[in-house]
């Protein structure tokens, strides 16, 4: 598994695209150089965003895990469903916990996580900074 580091810091999200059928969720950011950037979910078990707003503007993007320390505890204070937080602390899922500072947050129950390239986060990416 390759570790991929997106820094979402200011980025916007301009599009959100949910293939349910697929178990899929997009994000289409434009960072803060302008360019543009894609954040698929795969394997999305639950969803929980809000609100759209004509701007939506990250602050981070957290990941929690089975291996990380304080798991249990943002599952119990996001008042993630229990068999969700099973799952994840069986290494099943990751909860991607969207911060925002304008508009859209919330966070994504998925299998994994990957930028346009196909490198993936689950796991290996650092976050908290």
């Amino acid at each position: 598994m390759s570790a991929f580091h997106l820094d979402v810091h200011d980025a916007e999200v301009v599009a959100v695209e949910n293939h349910r059928e697929a178990k899929r969720l997009s994000l289409r950011l434009r960072m803060r150089d302008g360019s543009d950037a894609l954040l698929e979910f795969s394997g999305v078990e639950d969803v929980e965003l809000g609100p759209f707003r004509e701007q939506n503007v990250l602050l981070d993007l957290y990941v929690w895990s089975a291996s990380r320390e304080g798991t249990s505890e943002r599952c119990r204070e996001l008042e993630i469903p229990a068999r969700c937080t099973r799952a994840i602390l069986a290494g099943e899922l990751v909860l991607y916990e969207i911060d925002s500072s304008v508009g859209l947050g919330g966070y994504v129950l998925a299998k994994d996580a990957r930028d346009a390239d196909g490198r993936e986060s689950n796991l290996s990416i650092e976050c908290g900074r």
